[in-house]
């Protein structure tokens, strides 16, 4: 139901809450308005963090969440450990009881993951990484996410897929080339949706 309505796969649904909290059993205790209003008052991200305090401020007021409610000790919380401000711009009730609660609601968590991930820019229908074969002459200045170029001309360059064929038909796709695990590891082509994963949390080693 949630892939037909945002296009978004289940697998990577489940990749995420199982990343973020193991399906909920670890959801951090860190108490979350304490920890807002600390790092609102820290000098690095102040700013950032006094609109996400008002946010989680909001939810209590609503009853989305409690004033003893826990997280993670940037503020975020619930079974995608999600920030307030994200919660209210894209939560979703998906048991249909009348509020989002992600800390307990798996349909909750679901929809609302679909939901955020959908707004990050999620292409329905297409990879985000795919093993790929390189010559033995490859130029190895070109790898890194720095460098991307169109699928058509990584195939001139003489990388091949891993299988029969590329996951995509769409030649003009931009991708990357990266070595998670240096030349002698498997080497992968990266495309848009890789990108999304970097958006949820920019860390090279969570996305792959």
């Amino acid at each position: 139901k949630v892939e037909r309505q945002y296009g978004v796969p289940p697998e990577v649904i489940t990749a995420l809450w199982a990343m973020e909290s193991d399906f909920g059993e670890v959801q951090g205790d860190f108490h979350t308005l304490s920890a807002l209003g600390t790092l609102s008052f820290d000098c690095r991200r102040s700013e950032l963090f006094q609109k996400q305090y008002l946010a989680a401020l909001k939810l209590v007021e609503s009853g989305q969440m409690g004033l003893s409610s826990t997280g993670a000790w940037a503020g975020e919380v619930g079974q995608i450990q999600m920030l307030p401000i994200d919660i209210i711009n894209f939560g979703k009730d998906g048991d249909n009881d009348g509020k989002i609660s992600l800390s307990q609601s798996s349909r909750d968590t679901i929809l609302t993951a679909a939901s955020l991930i959908s707004h990050k820019g999620w292409i329905s229908d297409q990879p985000w990484l795919e093993e790929v074969l390189l010559p033995k002459q490859f130029p190895w200045e070109e790898n890194g996410l720095g460098r991307e170029y169109r699928l058509k001309e990584w195939i001139a360059m003489g990388v091949l897929p891993r299988g029969k064929e590329f996951s995509t038909n769409d030649n003009n796709i931009k991708a990357k080339l990266i070595l998670p695990q240096g030349r002698k590891g498997p080497k992968f082509l990266a495309y848009p949706n890789f990108d999304l994963f970097l958006k949820w949390n920019d860390s090279f080693i969570y996305s792959v």
